[in-house]
């Protein structure tokens, strides 16, 4: 069983199993999660909004989820050729890049989605119904049955990484199509515990291989179809994938047939589990590598291993990464220090009613932030506090009326799936907020919380860090907040537990209650980090030691993951050459790479969505040598040409690599408009001390 632990402490404790505050007006969602099984599925449990088989839920049910290596769909109606549960898997050499493929950096790349392998059985009409049902963190079950007889079945445990795709047939005539088509099928040698092998030679050259648990005989009645002559079967069939030229590869398949990481299975034999390229930069113990490799739609190659437990260490926890930086009195010379209050005490002047209350969650959130900060260097960074406590004074009543949910677009809770939404969702449509409602970067869907909420996070935090008082008068609704996002523990049965971070990919997914054909995505890594890092300064503040270190963890495993999968440096080994040159992703979907963002084409855009909001913890996400050849190929061809905001974002990046040019611009150019997250306090502060290699300590 895939799971996640922590020997040390229990870092998994649940932050409250109270019911959420009154303040949040109680929902029906407008959104149902449709195709639950009944007969497994309490209602009233929450249900995660951003997992991988998500797609699933909703709509039609039709668009593919994506465990990794292999893409999976549901074969149903009058659009698809083809009835069952699908297998795609696509090799290097045959994804799609564009729209100009031979141009270097190309846009975008994907797999296209090929029902490779069908599932089926010649019962299953047009209207079969599919149900899910054991829905976790890392697997799910999925059924499918002829219409109005649900006695007979074939049952998928679907988990992350898994090596064979398993179906469990009840009572079903087995029949396998093939959108490739079958060249030619053989029967292999019984191997251990009995199983019959067959081979499967595709059109395509690919090989793959089935196992069975039973008699079972095959025939080959069309190109595309094969169908089981030995009549109706019970028992499991296993499908997987050769990889081309791996001779290999078929003993250890042959060796592990029959085993699958959900209940049930051989447990005689160990698990052969699928990694990804972070999961091996950070695995310790004696782990048996075996030389089968796949490639993945997005991630790199997948390498298995043999072994029923992975063990992780990682060696860089940003422990040292609080509030400020450290040591930075030290870095902050006495001109500098000058200018910096002389632009304080004009920020503080600024009307914040004016400059924060918005109808937007999310933009409401950065500019409290903005102010927050602000607060933060009076106190704490220029030890001010007169001016320190006025600041906080002013910034506690903007704060009070969020923390009294009295702001324009009020926050509810959903009692359909479980989460804190905007009440705009209900009111004005799925894109109101940027889809909150829905738990996508508008939080009405469901999706991109951790984007908005975390803003709120950072600062609650900073305030509780500077007024104890405040912090535990407001601590239910800021501890909400978190747990809708981020609630580690099942015990709580008022969210899903880690509604946005995915531990199999080591990053969070947003898209929330919209089916998409490629997936979850993730287009601003910098507002995840953020999240993550509100929430550990939070506990800090609250004095949660256990709950600051899962924090710590997330942000290491975060780190690693974007490293190897979102910011791209010259060596990258796990996107395709013509793609590294682009130095970010841009939208990061489970099957697609697109370099771009949903509001702008624009690069600095594509890579500013990526940095902000610039904050301590940044060096320790973004290195240097990233941050300098993204500077010298992307940004610094570019910049005089930007004359917006997003030109305030690439300063507060550049200055991790040079700090004085970054800090002229903030303190002489006053034509160029700050980011509505950002103040000049903050950048001229950030400025004068974050191009030094010590930043972290």
């Amino acid at each position: 069983m895939l799971r996640y632990s922590h020997t040390d402490c229990d870092l998994f404790s649940p932050i409250s199993i109270d019911s959420p505050s009154q303040l949040f007006e109680r929902r029906e969602h407008i959104i149902k999660p449709t195709r639950l099984d009944p007969s497994t599925s309490n209602q009233r449990n929450p249900v995660q909004t951003n997992k991988f088989y998500g797609n699933l839920m909703l709509d039609n049910g039709q668009d593919p989820i994506w465990p990794l290596p292999y893409g999976l769909r549901w074969e149903r109606g009058q659009n698809r050729n083809f009835l069952g549960f699908s297998i795609s898997h696509v090799d290097d050499d045959k994804k799609v890049f564009g729209p100009d493929p031979n141009k270097n950096p190309v846009e975008f790349y994907y797999s296209l989605y090929t029902p490779t392998i069908v599932f089926s059985a010649k019962e299953l009409e047009s209207n079969h119904e599919l149900v899910l049902s054991d829905m976790s963190e890392f697997s799910s079950t999925i059924k499918l049955f002829p219409y109005g007889r649900s006695s007979s079945y074939i049952s998928f445990p679907i988990s992350r990484g898994m090596s064979f795709i398993t179906a469990e047939y009840k009572d079903l005539t087995p029949l396998f199509h093939s959108e490739s088509g079958f060249k030619k099928i053989e029967l292999s040698q019984k191997i251990a515990n009995g199983c019959t092998k067959w081979k499967f030679f595709l059109k395509d050259d690919s090989v793959w291989l089935l196992y069975a648990n039973g008699k079972l005989t095959l025939e080959v009645k069309s190109l595309y179809k094969v169908e089981a002559t030995s009549g109706q079967y019970s028992g499991i069939i296993q499908i997987t994938k050769v990889p081309a030229g791996n001779r290999e590869a078929e003993v250890v398949f042959d060796n592990n047939a029959g085993t699958y990481p959900i209940v049930g299975g051989d447990k005689s034999k160990p698990l052969l589990i699928y990694s990804l390229p972070h999961h091996r930069e950070s695995f310790i113990r004696s782990l048996s590598q075996t030389s089968i490799e796949l490639s993945t739609p997005t991630k790199g190659k997948a390498i298995a291993y043999v072994g029923n437990t992975w063990s992780f260490f990682e060696p860089n926890l940003p422990v040292d990464v609080e509030f400020l930086p450290v040591n930075f009195r030290s870095r902050l010379s006495n001109d500098k220090k000058k200018q910096i209050l002389e632009q304080a005490k004009k920020d503080l002047d600024l009307d914040f009613y004016k400059e924060i209350l918005t109808n937007s969650t999310y933009f409401s959130g950065k500019r409290l932030s903005k102010f927050a900060l602000l607060c933060l260097i009076l106190s704490k960074g220029l030890d001010e506090q007169n001016l320190g406590a006025n600041c906080i004074d002013k910034l506690k009543k903007i704060m009070d009326i969020y923390a009294q949910n009295q702001q324009q677009e009020k926050l509810v809770y959903d009692t359909t799936w479980k989460g804190i939404v905007c009440i705009s969702g209900f009111t004005k449509g799925a894109d109101a907020d940027f889809g909150n409602t829905w738990y996508n970067f508008n939080s009405c869907l469901e999706s991109d919380h951790h984007y908005h909420y975390g803003y709120l996070i950072y600062a609650a935090a900073i305030l509780r860090h500077l007024d104890k008082e405040w912090g535990k008068q407001n601590e239910v609704w800021v501890d909400n907040l978190i747990r809708d996002v981020a609630n580690p523990s099942a015990k709580d049965s008022y969210f899903p537990v880690f509604r946005s971070f995915d531990w199999f990919n080591g990053h969070s997914w947003a898209k929330g209650l919209f089916a998409s054909a490629d997936g979850k995505d993730e287009e601003s890594t910098s507002e995840d980090v953020n999240f993550y890092y509100a929430a550990k300064l939070w506990s800090i503040a609250s004095n949660r030691p256990n709950f600051a270190k899962l924090m710590d963890l997330i942000l290491a495993i975060l780190s690693r993951s974007l490293r190897n999968y979102f910011l791209i440096e010259d060596n990258n080994k796990n996107h395709p050459e013509k793609f590294i040159k682009n130095k970010v992703t841009g939208i990061f979907f489970e099957n697609k790479i697109h370099y771009t963002t949903y509001f702008s084409t624009k690069i600095e855009c594509i890579h500013g969505i990526q940095m902000l909001p610039i904050t301590p913890i940044a060096p320790y996400i973004r290195n240097r040598n990233f941050v300098l050849q993204e500077w010298n190929q992307k940004l610094g061809p570019i910049i005089n040409s930007v004359n917006d905001s997003w030109k305030t974002i690439l300063y507060m990046n550049y200055a991790t690599i040079n700090s004085e040019a970054a800090y002229q611009f903030f303190l002489n150019n006053h034509d160029t408009p700050l980011d509505d997250g950002l103040s000049r306090t903050w950048a001229l502060f950030w400025s004068s001390i974050a191009g030094r290699n010590d930043i972290l300590g």
